[in-house]
């Protein structure tokens, strides 16, 4: 109809209604375009919304799992410290018995976790990542994945060197054959129950199981660091992701 009427008009010379007929087009498309981008944007608003909620469930238990292995390295860094003063000196106190047989127990184990939040893989890699409105968040989360990376790398360097330290390490004493490891075997190991034998002056006078001890040490407090890096950055994130809901 609309098509007829420029016609018309245009037959006519009537170069007036030519010109309010081109304003009505123009209006026309204008609004179109303006609706549709409109829809677009509420729809990437709704999607950016169900993406933040993911990535807060994601790092709920990205900090849980982080946490847990914090403490361990923790633990596990003071007692093996506890470990090489006592062979060092020649010398296991009562007190010290706990912290000591834990760290021949668990020395040798590095307690990795699930740092990586699947929704933010998923959304990077769908090339949607410019759907974040929230700049700060943004940069954060690619920078906690760069600094994966580097983790990723690091922790490699360290069972790699738990690996060349374990002969020398657990040839010097001997595993209960009757242990069940479980993820109650710190608080049984604080109870008193016993899962590994060994005869402590050997230990003190073996010097290849002392380097092994430092060795573990090293790998200890190397985790930790990292680590408490990695919490710290788990933290921010999760702040940001509250105050881009908000």
């Amino acid at each position: 109809m609309l098509l007829r009427r420029v016609r018309k008009h245009v037959i006519d010379q009537n170069w007036f209604a030519v010109g309010i007929d081109f304003v009505i087009v123009v209006i026309g498309v204008f609004i179109g375009i303006q609706v549709a981008n409109w829809n677009s944007s509420q729809f990437e608003r709704r999607e950016e919304a169900a993406i933040v909620e993911r990535l807060q469930s994601d790092f709920e238990r990205v900090k849980s799992d982080a946490d847990a292995s914090l403490a361990f390295h923790i633990r596990m860094t003071e007692d093996i410290r506890t470990l090489l003063r006592s062979v060092r000196s020649g010398e296991l106190k009562d007190d010290d018995i706990p912290a000591f047989e834990r760290a021949l127990l668990l020395g040798t184990v590095v307690q990795t976790s699930a740092d990586r939040a699947g929704s933010f893989t998923e959304l990077m890699s769908s090339g949607r990542g410019n759907i974040m409105r929230d700049r700060n968040l943004l940069h954060a989360l690619v920078d906690y994945e760069d600094f994966l990376g580097r983790h990723a790398l690091a922790q490699a360097y360290y069972v790699d060197t738990v690996l060349l330290a374990t002969d020398a390490y657990t040839g010097a004493f001997e595993y209960n054959t009757d242990m069940r490891l479980s993820e109650d075997i710190i608080i049984l190991l604080d109870h008193g129950q016993r899962f590994v034998s060994y005869d402590f002056e050997a230990l003190a006078a073996d010097q290849d199981f002392h380097n092994a001890v430092e060795q573990l040490l090293f790998v200890h407090s190397g985790l930790t660091m990292w680590r408490e890096r990695i919490s710290v950055r788990v933290d921010d994130i999760q702040k940001k992701l509250a105050a881009s809901e908000r």
